[in-house]
């Protein structure tokens, strides 16, 4: 029998916070809507390739680069006040329906709560604060503590030094593959969110857990002995 994480640490970006509301900021910009993904991807790509080369940037200055570099691809030029509303939005993301609901009952059950993110300790807190869920959470962590980001293992070691608990009796909620990668290479327990798009590359460590609602993920990991 899996045994019951003592913590669950969730990934925030797209996991408990989808990024849809970005969209119209970048098409009222005069960028087409599938702008949203190519930029994402071109941060994450970004910030990858500095962390292979143990260099870092912060969330910000990496979104801001790419941004720049997708909007020129469009060939739009964007003014400062566009470049500040559409990166503020990061911080007034709304949270999926099923979070609150979900952490409130990992919170009854007496399990750990921590926040894990890419993203700034600042913006995180906003967001879960948004989502009522602030209270439940012990640790809102970013990788600005250790300048690198994830899936480096060095990230996920970090945050159970900061728990005070073995990688072991940890689970990463993300819904993210090179996430839950990352996490299972540093001995973490892992647990694979199927948001809708999402889906888990074959070439990476599956995850622990798999599923494609929150509240069955939940499910499956107070299902494990304590």
């Amino acid at each position: 029998m899996k045994q019951r994480p003592s913590v669950v640490v969730f990934d925030v970006i797209e996991t408990l916070f989808p990024l849809e509301p970005i969209r119209a900021k970048l098409q009222d910009a005069g960028l087409p809507g599938h702008a949203l993904e190519i930029w994402f991807a071109q941060l994450l790509r970004n910030a990858f390739a500095l962390n292979a080369t143990d260099s870092y940037s912060p969330f910000k200055e990496i979104a801001l680069d790419a941004l720049e570099a997708v909007a020129r691809a469009n060939g739009a030029t964007l003014t400062e006040q566009q470049r500040a509303e559409i990166i503020g939005t990061f911080a007034q993301l709304e949270a999926c329906n099923d979070v609150a609901p979900g952490m409130q009952r990992l919170a009854e059950k007496g399990v750990r709560m921590v926040a894990l993110t890419n993203g700034s300790q600042e913006v995180t807190s906003k967001l879960l604060a948004r989502a009522g869920v602030d209270g439940l959470m012990e640790h809102v962590i970013s990788v600005d503590e250790v300048r690198l980001w994830k899936p480096r293992k060095e990230v996920y070691l970090h945050c159970a030094q900061r728990c005070g608990v073995e990688p072991s009796k940890i689970t990463l909620v993300a819904c993210h593959g090179w996430d839950i990668h990352g996490a299972k290479n540093a001995g973490l327990g892992t647990a694979f969110l199927r948001r809708p798009g999402k889906t888990f590359p074959a070439i990476m460590d599956a995850p622990d857990y798999d599923a494609e609602h929150l509240d069955a993920l939940i499910n499956e990991l107070l299902a494990g002995g304590v």
